[in-house]
């Protein structure tokens, strides 16, 4: 049986640990390493797995570029239906509601054609 003040230290360390995991407040702007201000609102951040691979470098993987919201929210409700397949995109697609979708898509359409 643990000692009353190690189930408070307990506690209170796992207070601290949650408390540090939170994300920023939706809305809000930091700085990135070059100085430029970074948009961290809540469909950034949603957003922010797609750019490992649809970033605007390109590469193996499709480029978002040029297409519209409905275009990239009718792919990501296709790959969250699950219809053919249980690629990365299959699985990460679960975790998101369709407001979470529609958040996604309109940033993403938005951003990459700045």
């Amino acid at each position: 049986m643990l000692k009353p003040s190690v189930k408070l230290t307990a506690f209170a360390l796992f207070t601290l640990l949650v408390s540090a995991c939170e994300s920023a407040p939706a809305g809000t702007q930091t700085e990135d390493a070059s100085g430029e201000v970074a948009d961290l609102s809540a469909p950034a951040i949603l957003a922010l797995s797609c750019s490992g691979c649809h970033g605007p470098q390109g590469g193996a993987i499709a480029s978002l570029e040029g297409r519209t919201s409905d275009q990239i929210r009718l792919s990501l409700l296709h790959y969250k239906s699950d219809v053919d397949g249980g690629s990365v995109m299959h699985r990460m697609m679960r975790g998101y509601t369709e407001a979470d979708i529609d958040a996604i898509s309109t940033y993403l359409a938005e951003s990459v054609t700045e």
